[in-house]
């Protein structure tokens, strides 16, 4: 139950402290999702899609898919969950791993990665970046392989419905206390001490 709900809810505090440092990035999700295309054959009104944005819809949003994997590219909540025990002696680049040995992987350092994620600064935040086709093992917030995280599709869908309905109605602008009480610790997860935003009602 924690591994579902607090990763999900830490993932989109992580997202608002975005919005409020990167108008632009706003700017450009607000007018992806104000085109939301409308399936006809649904009879799926717009009131309904303010209120409810279902399946269908959200996964239109380009934009807003590359903005999600930038958020966890930059702040991977599962720093300390990833790791593997070497089942048989083997060499990985050079470097002995005797069987029996468990490896814990770093995020940050293959987030942060320059050959990984550039030619753009990885410490910059661009959702476009993942226009790009990048090695499959760069991105690394839900792990990877056979054991990844099974809540994957439902904590990104859950994001996007969230967003896609929040940033219909308001714009998000930075709290008073944005950056002083940001404070990130990492513990079980990789959480925030606290997110200080404002939310401005936007004008219809």
């Amino acid at each position: 139950m924690a591994a579902g709900y607090e990763t999900t809810a830490t993932a989109l505090a992580y997202a608002t402290y975005v919005l409020a440092k990167h108008p632009d990035v706003l700017k450009k999700l607000q007018d992806e999702i104000d085109q939301l295309p409308i399936d006809s054959d649904d009879n799926i009104s717009d009131e309904k899609i303010k209120e409810h944005p279902e399946y269908n819809v959200v996964t239109h949003l380009s934009y807003m898919d590359m903005f999600i994997l930038e958020v966890l590219r930059m702040y991977p909540i599962g720093n300390s969950g990833l790791q593997r025990c070497a089942m048989e002696d083997t060499v990985v680049q050079g470097i002995n791993i005797e069987k029996g040995t468990s490896v814990h992987a770093d995020f940050y350092s293959i987030h942060y990665d320059r050959e990984l994620w550039g030619p753009d600064d990885p410490y910059i935040f661009l959702p476009e970046r993942h226009k790009i086709k990048r090695h499959p093992m760069a991105f690394m917030a839900f792990g990877a392989g056979p054991r990844n995280c099974i809540g994957m599709r439902f904590a990104l869908i859950e994001m996007k419905m969230l967003l896609t309905r929040l940033l219909r109605e308001y714009t998000i602008l930075p709290g008073e206390h944005l950056e002083s009480n940001f404070n990130i610790h990492e513990e079980l997860f990789v959480v925030p001490e606290a997110i200080w935003i404002k939310l401005v009602k936007r004008e219809t």
